[in-house]
């Protein structure tokens, strides 16, 4: 048997509100149409739902047990439209996000408590991997966003370009050479120096400007961490060139930070399973590129958007 939705939903009215007028009002129809449509429902179904008692009605047994399925019913309704509400406004589902240790260890949490200041009930999950690896996995869709540092193309991915921030010097601050107002490679000569892992791009941009330079370093350290290396330098082991995050992020007395020339930039690019729609990862996308972009240049002004994008070999050629 097939229930007319309208008689269920003046059944549900007269249940709430107690009475056939109350029901009109709610339902915004005339007293003899919510009658009519209970005494439809009541022969569709073959049996009594309310009794009268004076002007009042009291539901039969029936009536109560077929009113919790009809609630239930309803209340079910209502939470699938708050969810569909929600999701219109990206305000649950789930977001995952990879990158590299240095943006898991600064920048990424400030971008995720401003996700999550106005979406609380989306669950957020943050993995530091290297670059190579966080290329893989966003290829077979483990997560749905990453940051890395991509050195050319790579298959089965979309990638874009962030805003380049500009690479600083660290140095302990009892270092004679920390009082000048801009690091130049000629400064760090001989001077023991904290390198990034090798299999870093960063690291190789650095050796290659030193090595075009001509200048020889003191290469006594390697870390894969930027943190590691800012906390080295704090310690008073050696200087190191590191992203402006992770500079920021640990910065206290035992360091300074000064401009190097030439310029380096820190380049990362955001990455995405191709034809991957996500309203969370575009928005999740947008916050961290505000904050690269924020990011104060040595020489003065914010960092310069880069808004190419590097397509992969699949000639991926949606946007974010």
């Amino acid at each position: 048997m097939e229930l007319n939705p309208r008689q269920v939903e003046a059944f549900r009215a007269v249940m709430m509100t107690g009475s056939m007028t109350a029901a009109a009002d709610l339902l915004r129809v005339t007293q003899p149409a919510v009658s009519r449509l209970i005494k439809d429902l009541e022969a569709d179904l073959n049996f009594r739902l309310f009794r009268r008692d004076g002007n009042r009605l009291i539901p039969t047994q029936e009536g109560t047990i077929l009113f919790a399925e009809v609630d239930r019913f309803y209340i079910g309704m209502d939470r699938v439209a708050k969810i569909a509400k929600e999701l219109r406004h990206t305000r649950t589902g789930s977001l995952r996000i990879a990158a590299i240790s240095s943006l898991c260890l600064s920048c990424m949490t400030d971008a995720i408590r401003e996700f999550n200041a106005g979406r609380p009930a989306v669950r957020v999950t943050l993995e530091s991997l290297n670059s190579l690896s966080i290329l893989e996995l966003v290829a077979g869709r483990h997560f749905d966003i990453g940051f890395a540092q991509v050195g050319g193309e790579f298959p089965g991915v979309s990638v874009l370009s962030l805003p380049s921030p500009e690479a600083v010097c660290v140095l302990p601050v009892d270092l004679p050479i920390s009082a000048k107002p801009v690091i130049e490679c000629k400064d760090l000569e001989g001077l023991p120096f904290i390198s990034l892992g090798r299999n870093q791009p960063f690291r190789l941009k650095v050796d290659e400007m030193f090595a075009g330079a001509g200048v020889a370093r003191q290469e006594i350290l390697e870390t894969s961490l930027a943190a590691s290396a800012v906390a080295m330098v704090a310690s008073g082991m050696g200087v190191s060139i590191v992203d402006p995050f992770s500079a920021a992020k640990f910065e206290n007395d035992g360091y300074v930070t000064r401009p190097f020339s030439p310029r380096l930039t820190f380049d990362v690019q955001a990455v995405t399973p191709p034809h991957h729609n996500s309203r969370l990862g575009h928005e999740f996308l947008q916050i961290v590129r505000n904050i690269f972009k924020s990011v104060p240049s040595p020489s003065g002004g914010a960092s310069p958007d880069i808004p190419s994008e590097v397509r992969s070999r699949e000639h991926v050629s949606q946007k974010l």
